[in-house]
């Protein structure tokens, strides 16, 4: 710890700048002032919680005085003061029962393990060719199913909702055995399941990819390795890095993995902008925007022009002659399939 300095020009922007801010950032400044700079060896949380203010606050003290975080702040004061200021001691006391007694964990260290199972993770679907491939196999697909059980419930609700944005005819498959009996008896050989599977890995979902696989569908499945069980019956793997400090597995990749295989299926999807801009139609009239920013404001739709866009290979929708989506209508797994294209 260093000791308690005079004020210097960086302590008195500070401080110009919480008079400015109000209240609040006044209590952070004192929090600062208190034992500049030894407070900025200190973690951002814990400022926080001695001035009874919020991340939101800091920010705006922050950028009132012209500083972009509290890493810079801290070496615009080292720079001043001529001596090195230690990094915050990013750890936490873990009360898990499982767990040594007073275990002492690494904030740091569970951060940097998000960010490369994301870069890992993308780097290496990337490289493989693993996901323009499976995007592909949706855009040929009469229907799209997407299946998670347990913690997957909720990626696959996510994916539903972005590939619903951009193309018809996709169905969540709730992970209910009668839901589940329901989608394989509706389904089609020239049908796509996107299944999410994960350990400890579902039976159900394991079950579902069989009965699609036996079908003649194509099975996209999200998992953790190229091992796991659903693999014997997926046409596409998307291995997903899921290491994880915690007890849990990261959704971290896994989130974005499933993003990417979105928007590369909306990006070649014929009419996906379009329908897009139908939607937010729809959502205007019907009052769903009432909150945040006016949609006017909001940034044009960059998915494409209404013919879609070419980043994708080739594929049956988007060959020349072809019309273009008709426009939506209500539908059911029990419906008629539509023509083939």
């Amino acid at each position: 710890m260093t000791r308690p300095l005079a004020p210097t020009s960086t302590l008195e922007l500070l401080r110009a700048a919480a008079e400015l801010c109000g209240p609040t950032a006044q209590r952070l400044f004192a929090v600062l002032a208190e034992d500049y700079p030894a407070s900025l060896e200190r973690r951002p949380g814990q400022l926080l919680r001695a001035a009874r203010a919020t991340a939101a606050d800091l920010d705006g003290l922050l950028a009132a005085a012209g500083v972009a975080s509290t890493d810079d702040l801290r070496m615009l004061a080292a720079r001043e003061i001529g001596l090195r200021l230690a990094e915050p001691d990013l750890r936490f006391t873990s009360r898990d029962p499982q767990s040594e007694p007073r275990e002492r964990s690494a904030l740091r260290r569970m951060i940097t393990t998000e960010e490369d199972n994301l870069r890992r993770t993308l780097a290496d679907l990337q490289a493989n060719g693993a996901l323009e491939v499976a995007a592909a196999a949706l855009l040929r697909a009469r229907r799209r199913w997407v299946l998670g059980d347990l913690k997957s419930a909720g990626y696959a609700s996510l994916l539903t909702s972005d590939l619903t944005s951009s193309m018809r005819d996709v169905f969540l498959v709730q992970p209910a055995t009668g839901a589940a009996v329901n989608a394989i008896s509706d389904a089609h050989a020239d049908d796509v399941l996107v299944v999410f599977s994960f350990r400890n890995y579902s039976r159900l979902t394991v079950d579902v990819a069989r009965e699609f696989h036996v079908l003649g569908a194509s099975v996209i499945a999200l998992t953790d390795s190229y091992t796991s069980p659903v693999c014997s019956f997926a046409s596409h793997v998307l291995a997903v890095d899921t290491r994880s400090e915690s007890p849990h597995h990261s959704p971290t990749a896994v989130v974005a993995a499933a993003h990417v295989l979105a928007a590369l299926a909306a990006a070649g999807a014929k009419g996906a902008a379009r329908r897009s801009r139908r939607r937010t139609e729809v959502f205007r009239s019907l009052g769903s925007y009432g909150l945040g920013r006016p949609a006017s404001d909001a940034a044009p739709d960059t998915l494409g022009d209404a013919d879609g866009a070419t980043g994708l290979p080739a594929t049956a929708a988007d060959a020349p002659g072809t019309p273009p989506d008709a426009p939506d209508s209500p539908s059911s797994p029990g419906d008629r399939y539509p023509p083939a294209q």
